[in-house]
C-alpha cells in the first residue's frame, strides 16, 4: 500500500515538473533532501513526527528550506504533511526517481571490476552497454578484489558475469560432475 502511494504521489509530481519544466531540477532537491534527512536523523524525525503539530512543522520548514528549493518540492513537502504521508518521502522520492528514469530512457547500473580502471575505460565500458542496451546507462562504478579478475554488470534485474572467479567456479562445478 506504501508502494502505491507513493508511485501516486510521485506521478502527480512529475506531470506538474513536466508541466512547468523544472523535472531535473526538483529531482536534483529531491535527492538532495533525501540525503539531508538520512544524515540528519532530528530534522527527519521532526518532519516525520506525528506529535508534532504540521503548521508548527510548515513554518520551520519554510524558515530553512524555502530559499533553497523549488515551489514544487516545498509543495511536495506540505502535501505529504497535510495527508499525513510524510513518512512516505523517500518512497516517493525513489519512485519519482524510476518515473524519471524512465522518462528519459534511463537505467541504473553496476559495474563491478577486480580493480579500478581509468575514466576513460569506464565510459568506453558504459557507451558500449549503452549501445548494446539501446539504453542511456547511469552505471557505477564497484571494486571487489574477489572477482580475481573480469567484469561483472548488473542492469536492472540482469546480471552478465565475466569474472574470473565466476569461470573458476563454473570449471571446478563440472570437474566435480564428471566421473571418472
Amino acid at each position: 500500500m506504501a508502494e502505491l502511494t507513493s508511485i501516486i504521489y510521485a506521478e502527480s509530481l512529475l506531470d506538474v515538473t513536466e508541466e512547468l519544466g523544472t523535472t531535473e531540477k526538483v529531482k536534483a532537491e529531491l535527492d538532495e533532501l533525501n540525503a539531508m534527512f538520512k544524515d540528519n536523523e532530528d530534522l527527519y524525525h521532526f518532519y516525520t513526527s506525528p506529535k508534532i503539530n504540521k503548521e508548527m512543522k510548515k513554518e520551520t520548514l519554510k524558515g530553512i528550506l524555502e530559499s533553497q528549493l523549488s515551489p514544487e518540492t516545498m509543495n511536495l513537502l506540505y502535501v505529504l504533511l497535510d495527508k499525513r504521508r510524510a513518512m512516505e518521502f523517500s518512497g516517493v522520492v525513489k519512485q519519482f526517481e524510476k518515473l524519471v528514469q524512465a522518462k528519459n530512457n534511463e537505467v541504473a547500473g553496476v559495474v563491478y571490476l577486480a580493480k579500478p580502471c581509468s575514466d576513460e575505460m569506464f565510459q568506453k565500458i558504459e557507451a558500449k552497454l549503452s549501445e548494446v542496451t539501446g539504453k542511456n546507462l547511469r552505471l557505477e562504478k564497484v571494486i571487489d578484489p574477489d572477482l580475481i579478475g573480469g567484469i561483472k554488470v548488473k542492469i536492472g534485474d540482469q546480471i552478465v558475469d565475466s569474472t574470473v572467479a565466476t569461470k573458476l567456479r563454473e570449471l571446478k562445478g563440472s570437474i566435480d560432475s564428471t566421473k571418472l
